[in-house]
């Protein structure tokens, strides 16, 4: 069975896999993408610089195992978990929230002896203003690389789908730079996720809400 995962660099895909050729072909927009052999320092470092050029569309690392495939990557990042939410109200509008010039999914990072599913409603709550949430199924987890304060991390996000309620007033969390957080209609949610951010998209994609626009 071919491994797969998906990480985002730069709002852009880093697929590390057993299987090239297999991952191509049900997903024929990585055609274009750069290629490194084995999971090696060296791959993931030049992967990356790859990554830092505009002109890179996603990159793929291949390997016999994906054992090695994470053992390589996490011994170059500090892995950090999160969570977040898909929010339905009662007209089945999701709730998106607009920070730092892109339309996104509230979410955050877990709290020391925190279960990841309480993360992800506190940090909806939290980020939101909404007060009656109803957790439901899990919809996927995302992993993206970032530096901070010279430090690598790697974050998992874990995300729901979760029931709220339009009578709940909207606080955007400005200490979040969170300017706006608004209820959208699933018709009318396809220009949103495309000022967002392509991890949003795997996540709105997964949750059944948005078709007919590309994702890698």
């Amino acid at each position: 069975m071919n491994f797969i995962q998906k990480i985002f660099y730069n709002d852009k895909p880093l697929i590390l896999t057993t299987d090239k050729e297999e991952y191509i072909n049900d997903n024929p927009s990585a055609e274009g993408y750069e290629f490194f052999d084995g999971a090696s320092l060296r791959s993931y470092t030049q992967a990356l610089q790859r990554m830092d050029r505009p002109g890179t569309k996603g990159v793929i690392i291949e390997d016999i195992s994906g054992d090695s495939l994470l053992a390589q990557l996490n011994a170059m990042y500090q892995s950090i978990d999160a969570a977040g939410g898909v929010v339905f109200n009662e007209d089945k509008d999701i709730l998106m929230i607009f920070r730092r010039g892109k339309w996104d999914l509230a979410k955050g990072k877990l709290d020391i002896g925190e279960t990841i599913e309480t993360c992800a409603v506190r940090e909806v709550s939290e980020e939101t203003g909404l007060q009656h949430l109803l957790l439901e199924e899990k919809i996927c987890d995302t992993y993206h690389i970032y530096a901070q304060n010279n430090q690598q991390f790697i974050k998992r996000t874990a995300w729901y789908k979760m029931k709220g309620t339009s009578a709940d007033k909207l606080k955007p969390q400005k200490e979040e730079n969170i300017l706006e957080a608004r209820w959208v209609s699933e018709k009318e949610i396809a220009p949103y996720a495309a000022k967002s951010y392509e991890a949003i998209r795997d996540v709105l994609r997964t949750a059944g809400v948005l078709g007919g626009l590309s994702v890698h």
